[in-house]
């Protein structure tokens, strides 16, 4: 017995993180996913919990080919491209800690490789697919870094305000498709993108404040998704209630240990 779902969508950065996150919301509400990161060993294992729903699909966003790697699934018959009616966009790459002046070039082409070029890549190939098939959903994790100055991690803010700028002018270009796009911006959400790095450790930059949840966006994307046809969601801020300004700080209350308000950082 056939046990494929009819109903199919496209996650990048789906071994980890916000992207696992969509992935495994999806999956369980019924969607078969293809999940697309560089982590073949972690895309087996959701492929393993997931039998004829999850289908891994390596891949490195930054590099040109998703297109044809989604030709040669159809080839396969792995996955019919008419019935893949939504692509959410979460692969990303983000340094925190010093400022543009001391970045490595290293550093700089993860940033602009995978946020820039990467994002145009993905946006280009699934907007293609989704225009063929006269319709489907286009969600991309933008952030809230977009709008304002973030200290310290100056190339990943100008990369996300350009994810904004790319999706506002491909939805004009989109118009008349049937094609929705949207933008979901986030403030502070606990992720491990930046463990590891220079700065505050996660249990110091979470202490005494909760951050969203990967599972927060998750819900947003599919209730993004599940409006009717007719409704586009074209950009969304989601903020932690805790935070109240954009990337320049954190707003505390009193806390009840000393009474006293946890200055802005």
């Amino acid at each position: 017995m056939d046990e494929r779902p009819s109903r199919w969508c496209a996650v990048t950065g789906a071994s980890r993180g916000i992207g696992r996150a969509v992935a495994q919301g999806l999956l369980a509400s019924g969607f078969g996913v293809v999940g697309i990161a560089r982590n073949a060993a972690l895309l087996a294992e959701m492929a393993r919990d997931w039998p004829h729903r999850f289908v891994a699909l390596p891949h490195d966003v930054a590099r040109p080919g998703l297109r044809a790697a989604f030709d040669q699934l159809a080839a396969s018959e792995r996955l019919r491209l008419h019935d893949l009616e939504l692509a959410v966009h979460c692969a990303g790459c983000a340094f925190q800690g010093a400022p543009l002046t001391e970045m490595s070039d290293a550093d700089l082409h993860a940033t602009i490789d995978t946020n820039v070029l990467g994002t145009t890549l993905v946006v280009r190939d699934v907007a293609c697919l989704l225009q063929q098939r006269g319709g489907g959903t286009l969600i991309v994790l933008g952030s809230i870094a977009g709008h304002d100055a973030a200290p310290a991690m100056a190339a990943y803010a100008a990369s996300k305000a350009y994810t904004q700028q790319l999706l506002r002018c491909v939805r004009a270009d989109l118009h008349g498709s049937g094609v929705r796009v949207s933008c979901v911006q986030p403030g502070t959400t606990r992720t491990g993108l930046l463990d590891g790095q220079p700065g505050l450790d996660a249990a110091t930059r979470f202490e005494g404040f909760a951050p969203l949840e990967a599972q927060d966006l998750a819900r947003t994307i599919e209730w993004i998704h599940r409006q009717p046809a007719h409704v586009n969601v074209q950009e969304i801020s989601l903020f932690p209630v805790a935070q109240s300004l954009y990337v320049r700080g954190i707003h505390r209350h009193p806390t009840p240990a000393d009474g006293r308000a946890a200055p802005l950082r």
